[in-house]
């Protein structure tokens, strides 16, 4: 009997012993954790806290601890890198911790304001500048310029903001490259209109140069003067009149005979016959007593006719060449015209 009571004694002893042993190790975890709580060290805190888990499994204070200090460390790594919605769902959970110490709570609150400040800095930077990223570089030249140096300077005055220098600096170097093209195509828009210049002063110079040759025709009574330069057809049988020409420029002079057919032809006759002729688009057209004109675009030929008339004979003649060509021939053909001189009768 005395054996038994002695053994039971040893047992009791043993547990004892071993129960103390493993407290004495929770506490000791447990303290370890707040002091690295107290060094801001929560990763080390809450190995600490997981630590007395161990020791005492299902101990609400010690699980309160180790996720309030696991928490921190989370939200203070999303924080690092950027992640405010993180960090702050991860400081929630921290103040929320029921069981918890109530000065990391407070702690969390303090850091909850300042994330949430820097995440409202970088949330306001952002939409500024996706703004600047939506305006047109050719409307907006001057106004993204300056909103870049905006951004620039507010990078400079906020750490956070550094990530996105990357951007300005790409936005930045887009919006010179478009000045470039810019200052480029507006160059080259004045060396060509240079050439545009220097050739139409070239081409005044050029019909300044127009020498000039007259034909007289003895049957019609009527003279022409054309350029010195232009082939004379030769003349046809009748001798009503010549045909001068180049590879652009024709001009036909001719004369014939009214009242012929018809007793009764006037210069309305003849006038609304070479209407009804046309098919192309009329530029010009104007009838008097005894002469008309008209002139029209005839499948990218210009056409100028005109006409005299009397009740026995006619004078005309016809100018065409390039619609294309209508800076070089437009003065020739009023050259023609002002010195045609008609047959009096």
């Amino acid at each position: 009997m005395k054996k038994r009571l002695l053994l039971i004694l040893i047992i009791m002893l043993a547990f004892t012993t071993l129960f103390a042993c493993s407290n004495n190790e929770y506490q000791k975890a447990v303290d370890q954790g707040i002091e690295s709580l107290g060094e801001k060290d929560y990763h080390k805190a809450a190995l600490y806290f997981e630590l007395a888990l161990k020791e005492k499994a299902n101990d609400e204070q010690a699980a309160a601890y180790y996720e309030q200090a696991k928490e921190m460390a989370n939200a203070l790594e999303a924080a690092e890198q950027g992640d405010f919605e993180k960090a702050l769902q991860s400081l929630s959970v921290v103040i929320n911790q029921e069981n918890g110490l109530k000065s990391l709570q407070e702690e969390a609150k303090k850091l909850e304001e300042q994330i949430q400040a820097k995440k409202e800095i970088v949330t306001n930077f952002e939409e500024k500048l996706e703004q600047v990223k939506g305006l047109s570089f050719k409307e907006n030249y001057n106004e993204i310029k300056r909103k870049i140096q905006l951004l620039e300077e507010t990078i400079r005055s906020n750490d956070i903001l550094a990530a996105y220098q990357a951007d300005v600096t790409k936005l930045k170097e887009q919006l010179e490259s478009f000045l470039k093209e810019k200052e480029e195509a507006e160059q080259k828009k004045k060396e060509e209109a240079l050439k545009q210049e220097e050739a139409k002063k070239q081409e005044e110079a050029r019909k300044k140069q127009v020498s000039y040759q007259t034909y007289k025709n003895e049957r019609f009574g009527f003279s022409i003067q054309y350029p010195s330069d232009l082939t004379m057809a030769p003349p046809p049988t009748n001798d009503d009149g010549r045909r001068f020409y180049n590879d652009e420029l024709e001009v036909v002079a001719f004369g014939g005979h009214t009242n012929v057919i018809d007793m009764d032809e006037t210069i309305e006759t003849y006038y609304y016959d070479d209407l009804n002729r046309i098919s192309g688009s009329i530029g010009y057209q104007r009838m008097t007593e005894d002469w008309y004109v008209i002139s029209y675009n005839q499948n990218g030929t210009i056409v100028y006719k005109k006409f005299f008339f009397n009740d026995s004979t006619f004078n005309t003649f016809i100018i065409s060449y390039p619609a294309s060509k209508q800076a070089r021939y437009g003065p020739i053909t009023e050259h023609i015209a002002n010195t045609f001189v008609a047959a009096t009768y």
